[in-house]
C-alpha cells in the first residue's frame, strides 16, 4: 500500500465524475504530466460513474501503469498495487491468517484453561477457538485491503483508493477466479472469520480499480474481462504524443522537442525494427536532450542516445546502417510536428516561414 499524503486534501474522482465535472478531474491530472487521450479519459470516467472495474489493454510503454499512478498522485489518494508475476497465490492478495499469532494465542488459553474447573474448560476452550478467528489474526493482501479500507472510508466520508492489479495477463488462472467475486460483488468471503467476510457491496463506494494487460502472457479468462469496462491504450498521434512531451519535459525548447519526435518517428518508420520505440522511450530522450542541452545531432551524439531506444544487439546493428537517414529526418521539415510547434511558438513559426521562403516552400 502506498498512502496518501495526509497534509494534502484529497479530491473524490468518482465524485468529480459523477456530477458532471470530468473537465476537472482531466486538468487534475494534467497538472502531474499525465495527458490522457481524450477516449480512454472517457472510458474512464463511464467507469468511474458506473462503478465498474476499468481494464486497459496495449503495448509496453504506452501509459497504462502511469494512468493509475498519476491518479493517485492528482487526486491525493492511496494506492494499492498487485503487479503480476508468475507464482502469485490468492493469500498475497486477498488474505492470510497469522498462524503463529494464532498459535500463541491458543497456548495461552491452553494455560489459562488448566487453572479452571475441568466443568468450565470446555466453554472457556470453544470460546478461544472462535476467537482466533478474529480481526486481529488476518492480514489482509492488497486486494483486500483495498477493499477494507473503501468500507472505512464510507464512515469516515473519505475518497476511496486506488487498486491497481498491473499486467494481470501474468496473473494465471486461478488467481482471476479468486478475483471474479471482489470485482462482481464488492466482498471478499473468509471462512471462519467471525464478521464472514470484507468489502462494500455499493459501487459508488468500492475502490476505483484499475486493471492492466500487456497481452502477451495468457489470455484473459471471458468471465474476467466481462467484470471489467475495456479500453485499448493505442499509440498516441504526433500531436498527443508532442504535448505529453511537453507536459513531462516542460523545460524543453521546441528544438529539443522536434528533435526527440522527429527522431524516434523515424525509427518507427524502419523496416525491420520488431520493437519499435513507445511514449515512454520519447518521454525519456526528450528529457537526456534537455539535460544535456541537445538542439542537434551528429553521428557520435546519436549512437550515444541509441541506450534509450534501441533493445536488441541486431536492432542497434540496423540502426548503425541507418545513421544518414536518422539525422536527415531530424532537420527535415515535418508538417504535422512543425505545425504544431509553429502555432505555439512564435520564434519557431518565423523560422519555419524563413527557411520556406528560402528553399522554395521546402526546407
Amino acid at each position: 500500500m502506498i498512502p496518501h499524503d495526509p497534509n494534502r486534501s484529497q479530491v473524490d474522482p468518482r465524485h468529480l465524475a459523477t456530477t458532471g465535472r470530468e473537465r476537472e478531474l482531466y486538468e487534475l491530472l494534467c497538472g502531474t504530466g499525465y495527458v490522457p487521450g481524450k477516449e480512454v479519459f472517457g472510458d474512464f470516467c463511464e467507469s468511474l460513474k458506473s462503478g465498474r472495474v476499468w481494464l486497459i489493454s496495449g503495448t509496453r510503454g504506452s501509459g497504462k501503469t502511469a494512468f493509475p499512478e498519476a491518479l493517485a498522485q492528482a487526486c491525493n489518494l492511496t494506492m494499492c498495487v498487485v503487479s503480476g508475476r508468475d507464482g502469485l497465490k490468492q493469500e498475497e492478495i486477498l488474505y492470510d491468517w497469522d498462524r503463529e499469532e494464532q498459535e500463541v494465542w491458543m497456548r495461552e488459553n491452553l494455560s489459562v484453561a488448566k487453572g479452571l474447573p475441568v466443568s468450565e474448560q470446555p466453554e472457556f476452550l470453544e470460546k478461544a477457538r472462535r476467537m482466533k478467528w478474529q480481526r486481529q489474526f488476518l492480514i489482509l493482501g492488497e486486494v483486500g485491503l483495498a477493499y477494507d479500507l473503501a468500507a472505512k472510508a464510507v464512515k469516515s466520508k473519505t475518497p476511496p483508493p486506488v487498486l491497481l492489479l498491473d499486467e494481470s495477463d501474468k496473473f494465471g488462472a486461478s488467481i482471476e477466479d479468486s478475483l471474479l467475486m471482489p470485482l462482481e460483488r464488492g466482498l471478499i468471503y473468509i471462512p471462519r472469520y467471525e464478521a464472514g467476510r470484507i468489502g462494500i457491496t455499493e459501487r459508488e463506494s468500492r475502490p476505483i480499480v484499475i486493471t492492466t494487460s500487456n497481452d502477451l502472457r495468457h489470455k484473459l479468462s471471458g468471465p474476467f474481462i466481462s467484470r471489467h469496462i475495456y479500453s485499448r491504450f493505442a499509440n498516441p498521434t504526433l500531436e498527443k504524443e508532442l504535448e505529453i512531451l511537453l507536459a513531462r519535459n516542460p523545460d524543453a525548447s521546441s528544438a529539443q522537442l522536434a528533435l526527440a519526435i522527429k527522431l524516434l518517428d523515424a525509427v518507427r518508420g524502419i523496416a525491420g525494427m520488431e520493437d519499435h520505440p513507445s511514449i515512454r522511450e520519447s518521454i525519456d530522450v526528450a528529457g537526456a536532450f534537455v539535460r544535456d542541452a541537445v538542439e542537434s545531432l551528429d553521428d557520435d551524439s546519436l549512437t550515444r542516445y541509441f541506450c534509450y531506444f534501441v533493445k536488441t544487439g541486431e536492432a542497434r546493428e540496423l540502426l548503425s546502417l541507418q545513421l544518414d537517414y536518422l539525422l536527415a529526418m531530424t532537420n527535415a521539415f515535418h508538417p504535422v510536428i512543425d505545425t504544431w510547434l509553429a502555432d505555439r511558438d512564435a520564434l519557431w513559426a518565423s523560422r519555419w516561414l524563413r527557411l520556406a521562403g528560402q528553399t522554395g516552400g521546402r526546407w
